[in-house]
């Protein structure tokens, strides 16, 4: 802060903090997405409601590249939650390598997972500076891993994003339009997949070292 002026380094970090401001300011508990669905209620199972239910149940969070799925995008460890996704991104899946890690809110569906279009790229030596922090500020007694309750959600999504920006995460994350290509069929078919058959995804490994694990 300038005076009464917020100055940022990248006008990507334009999008972390609307991000923050949509889903982790609250008013009387509300975030604007519940706020919203309180009063404008979406029809039950319809395109809406299948969204505002994802976003209402979003997260923040740090996910790790496990595997690249060309033309798909990326099955992702949370380094927080301790669970796999597969995250949905035909961009992401052109330009990402196994091991990047993300700082990033993820909006998860039935068959699949994406993020919410304002990620941070987190280089090795901020994720142990967070992990570091979070883990005393907000981990278990035997300092194993985080438990908070909803009160807690966003200081520690604050506290993650301020250590991103201030090693200038934003600075490495760059957007760029993809070309208008043909979709890549779903990864499920009637056709039941043998585990040790070659994945449907192209990797060239088996299916069970793939996306049948």
């Amino acid at each position: 802060m300038k005076g009464n002026t917020l100055v940022l380094q990248d006008m990507d970090e334009i999008d972390v903090l609307t991000d923050y401001c949509i889903y982790d300011y609250r008013e009387n508990g509300l975030n604007a997405i519940s706020r919203y669905m309180v009063k404008s209620p979406p029809v039950l199972d319809s395109d809406e409601y299948v969204v505002l239910k994802a976003m209402s149940e979003s997260f923040y969070t740090l996910v790790q590249v496990e595997h690249v799925l060309p033309g798909v995008g990326v099955r992702a460890d949370d380094l927080l939650g301790e669970k796999q996704f597969l995250i949905i991104d035909l961009g992401f899946s052109k330009t990402a390598i196994e091991g990047l890690v993300l700082a990033t809110r993820l909006l998860s569906f039935a068959d699949f997972t994406m993020t919410s279009g304002a990620p941070l790229a987190v280089a090795p030596e901020t994720l142990s500076e967070i992990l570091d922090i979070t883990l005393q500020q907000f981990g278990t007694e035997d300092g194993e891993y985080i438990n908070i309750d909803i009160q807690q959600i966003p200081d520690l999504n604050a506290a993650i994003i301020r250590l991103c920006l201030k090693n200038e995460s934003s600075l490495h994350t760059k957007y760029k339009d993809v070309e208008t290509e043909a979709v890549t069929p779903p990864l499920r078919s009637e056709t039941r997949i043998g585990r040790n058959e070659p994945c449907p995804c192209g990797s060239g490994k088996k299916y069970k070292r793939c996306c049948g694990r």
